[in-house]
């Protein structure tokens, strides 16, 4: 928090001092300090694009010769070319500087302020002069200096010299020493020898040599102050004499007073902590130039200051005492031990970083994020609480890029750490969801992001996706506006607030950090699916496409069907026209959806099929026909790559029951009622398969409307409304979807049995063609037997004959199926394809009823239910026959 106020004040004053304006004055000055201060906090701090400069550097050159400055154009190529020879990693940022303070080079910059900045001739190619020592000096105009030396037996000039000796002896200033002195004469006698004689005595210790006269080795005996003294400069970084460079311990010096087990271990002690307060001063002193590995520096860095200044207070303490104070080794271990194990463990996390490279941006974080938390379970809570203040301090700089996304909706350029990617490429809008953007993932598969980061990278990704989408349809709020929630701060005190010392730390960041997301994420996705229901129009699109597909609405269904089914019954070679096939559809449904959207039209595999073909089976044209209904790029996006399939799919299903459907109910029953009795078999065999037939089709017909797609449309709608995101949104479209294709038996383990169903399906338009055929074999046999019997009667002008009763309805059955008859051949008797077609009937629908069955007892999803439901729908209208169907 106090960075945080820090921050935003100097902010403050910097708007201030540019603008010269304040809050009194500017009403605008809040807003300008809001947006500077989100500015500030999201920069990642990367390096100047040196790419982008020298871009800028060969357009400045393209304009100098453009405006016919070509003098200064070859002047700045010649520049450059000697920069280049001078290698510095600083000469982008330098470069970019000059850039950013020039003003218009094109028409003020001049070639002869060039000259300005030529150097003269170096110390070297000067040439010292007399007349310039006189003129600098000053005695060129003295007369005094011409004048002729006296010399006499008075002592005048020898006590100016010794005044001026005397003097100079005075001066510890070399530019002072007169010349003619040596460094003999600024050598000082101390006052005091005494003193001096002491601390090289004091000192004499570190030059004693470790053997004894007789040349045997010997341990040098120092005083505890002595090590003392050594110990805190160790501690602190600095060069000593008992420690080496890793903190190993000289064994060539022993206090006085120890034996040697116990001065070793406890020197020990000390050595170790040197080791480890050397790995982290080494890695404080080399360069980094990452943003979030400069952060851990500079946090390690401050630790370290903190214990240089606890070493200096105990030093200060010593040097100095203002009271009796007892110089003790172990009361100093025991002082320093608090501030040194906190350390330790942060000094095993830089060794795992520095000995094991290419561990990935982020392993710092991981690493302090495990080890605070293991601190905290093992009740070290001091530890605990020096490593979750780090971890904090250098989350909050990885977070930077994550806020820019979550705010902005943007990506930093050439940013590797964050998890979020950007394809290159540009795509569609209705794409921007799926394809725009990628979570960036390792070789292995894993995401490219911190452990306990990632149960959170969804609602990130998402957000900053809700914020592309919301700019792509104008409805996007600046993070600075008056109705953006603030987020909390995330710092160790509202992470681990007083009172929660025993929670898990991992739950207690969690917990922050998820309130820190919702501020970001509930806002654009709610935004965001607001605009997709109310604005965007998905709901009319989901019920428009539920009459097409789903053919919902019956009537306008029935108006462009039969009209399609008319033209192939009719052999029409204009049935597959687009432009009559649209035009009756629009015409069906232009009170129900947005009719310029609607488009129907066939595959060119259904184009190819002749026409025959076509009319006689379900199978062949039908799968071909096509329903397009063009929805605007935010519906499209919520629709996934398959749905088009899988709409598809169940409406070509609905289309060939319809054609089933189509075909038994377009002859009526009462049309040849004159001519059932002379054949009465046939005729009962006819109705009893038409009726099966017609049970069949609308049983199946009853269980996709009522069972499968009335309530999962329903539910759809219940979880479209509750779904919290747009992906939240695609899953139940696609669920929905899946769940309706599984029910409809369209999936691909129920293939036979679908096929067994457009089997029984073209069984009814065979049923129906034989029933044509015979017909028309029957009204040639009457018309016959009506022109043998007009010969015989003659009947009188005005009465009705035979003729007139049979030959009229055979005209009129030539007006329905004349044409149709003519292309129907059946060389076996009615009677031998009727009972052909039972026997297939009955043969499928044992199949049918089996396989439901089977399927439903072999799976325990929810749609298996409802395919023993289906079954026994099937059973339920053949029960005289049912025990041939188990």
């Amino acid at each position: 928090m106090a960075f945080a106020a820090r921050l935003g004040a100097l902010t403050g004053e910097l708007v201030e001092a540019v603008t010269s304006s304040s809050a009194e004055t500017n009403p605008r000055f809040k807003a300008q300090r809001d947006a500077a201060l989100q500015r500030l906090k999201s920069h990642p701090y990367l390096r100047t694009n040196q790419f982008e400069v020298e871009h800028q550097l060969d357009g400045l050159e393209e304009r100098f010769r453009v405006n016919g400055r070509d003098a200064l154009a070859d002047a700045l190529i010649e520049r450059r070319e000697q920069l280049r020879q001078i290698h510095s990693n600083f000469h982008p940022e330098v470069l970019y500087l000059i850039l950013e303070l020039s003003d218009q080079p094109t028409y003020y910059s001049k070639l002869s302020d060039l000259d300005a900045l030529k150097t003269g001739p170096s110390d070297s190619e000067l040439e010292l002069r007399w007349e310039d020592i006189a003129k600098e000096d000053g005695w060129e105009d003295d007369p005094a200096i011409w004048k002729t030396i006296k010399y006499t037996d008075s002592s005048d000039d020898e006590l100016y010299e010794d005044d001026s000796k005397s003097e100079s002896e005075a001066s510890t200033n070399p530019s002072d020493v007169p010349l003619g002195r040596t460094a003999e004469d600024l050598i000082t006698s101390p006052e005091d020898m005494t003193k001096l004689h002491e601390i090289r005595g004091a000192q004499g210790w570190r030059t004693e040599k470790p053997t004894d006269a007789s040349g045997h080795a010997r341990k040098v005996p120092v005083t505890e102050f002595q090590i003392v003294r050594e110990v805190l400069f160790m501690l602190q970084g600095l060069d000593t004499t008992l420690f080496g460079p890793n903190g190993t311990v000289n064994p060539a010096f022993q206090m006085g007073h120890l034996k040697w087990d116990t001065h070793k271990a406890l020197l020990s002690y000390f050595s170790e902590a040197g080791r480890q307060l050397g790995i982290l001063r080494d890695f404080v002193s080399k360069p980094q130039r990452a943003s979030h590995i400069q952060v851990l520096q500079d946090t390690v860095a401050k630790r370290l200051d903190d214990l240089d200044r606890k070493s200096t207070g105990i030093e200060s303490r010593l040097v100095a005492p203002e009271n009796t104070v007892v110089v003790s080794l172990l009361s100093i271990k025991g002082e320093l031990a608090t501030s040194l194990e906190p350390l330790y463990s942060l000094s095993n996390i830089i060794a795992q970083i520095q000995n094991v490279p290419n561990q990935g941006t982020f392993r710092h974080l991981e690493l302090l994020f495990d080890d605070a938390s293991m601190a905290q379970l093992s009740g070290k809570l001091d530890v605990y609480e020096f490593l979750a203040r780090i971890f904090v301090e250098c989350f909050n700089v990885y977070l930077r890029p994550i806020r820019l996304w979550m705010e902005e909706g943007k990506l930093i350029p050439g940013d590797k750490i964050f998890f979020v990617s950007q394809v290159p490429s540009q795509v569609s809008p209705s794409k921007i969801w799926r394809e725009q953007f990628r979570l960036r993932r390792t070789a292995d598969g894993k995401l490219h992001a911190p452990n306990f980061l990632q149960p959170a990278a969804a609602k990130i990704f998402n957000a900053g996706k809700n914020i592309v989408i919301l700019k792509r349809l104008g409805r996007w709020i600046s993070p600075g506006s008056e109705w953006t929630i603030q987020e909390p701060p995330l710092h160790y005190d509202t992470l681990c607030p007083k009172g929660l010392e025993l929670a898990p730390f991992s739950e207690l960041f969690d917990a922050a950090f998820d309130a820190w997301i919702q501020t970001k994420y509930n806002t654009s996705s709610t935004t965001l699916r607001n605009t997709l229901f109310e604005e965007c129009g998905l709901w009319s699109a989901l019920e428009a496409m539920e009459r097409l597909y789903f053919m919902s609405d019956g009537a306008a269904t029935e108006a462009w069907t039969s009209s399609l089914f008319g033209k192939l019954d009719a052999l029409d070679p204009n049935w597959n026209n687009r432009y009559s096939l649209t035009s009756v559809a629009q015409e069906a449904f232009t009170t129900l959806v947005d009719m310029t959207r609607i488009s129907i039209y066939i595959s060119p595999t259904g184009l190819k099929v002749p026409l025959l073909k076509a009319r006689d089976s379900v199978k062949s044209v039908l799968p071909s026909t096509k329903v397009n209904y063009r929805v605007a790029w935010p519906i499209r996006m919520i629709l996934s790559e398959d749905s088009n399939t899988q709409y598809d799919a169940i409406f070509t299903l609905l289309l060939q029951l319809k054609r089933a459907l189509y075909v038994l109910h377009k002859r009526k029953i009462l049309e040849n009622y004159w001519i059932d009795h002379d054949n009465w078999d046939e005729r009962a065999l006819y109705y009893s398969l038409r009726n099966n037939l017609l049970w069949f089709c609308t049983t199946l017909q009853t269980y996709l409307a009522t069972l499968v797609l009335a309530p999962n449309c329903a539910k759809m709608r219940q979880d479209m409304q509750e779904a919290h995101d747009v992906d939240a949104m695609m899953r139940v479209h696609a669920a929905f979807l899946k769940q309706v294709v599984d029910e409809a038996c369209l999936g691909s383990r129920l293939t036979p049995i679908r096929e067994c169903f457009l089997d029984m399906l073209d069984l009814a338009i065979r049923l129906e063609q034989a029933q044509t055929v015979n017909m028309t074999k029957e009204t040639e046999r009457m018309q016959q037997f009506s022109r043998l019997s007009t010969r015989n009667l003659s009947p009188t002008p005005g009465t009705p004959g035979l003729k007139s009763k049979y030959v009229d309805s055979s005209d009129e059955e030539d007006d329905g199926e004349g044409d149709r008859s003519r292309t129907l051949k059946m060389g076996k008797p009615f009677m031998t394809v009727l009972k052909e077609i039972k026997s297939d009937y009955e043969r499928h629908l044992r199949f049918v009823c089996g396989g439901l069955r089977s399927v439903a007892r072999a799976t325990s999803d929810a749609q298996s239910a409802k395919w023993d439901i289906l079954a026994e729908m099937f059973q339920t209208g053949c029960r005289d026959e049912r025990p041939g169907y188990s």
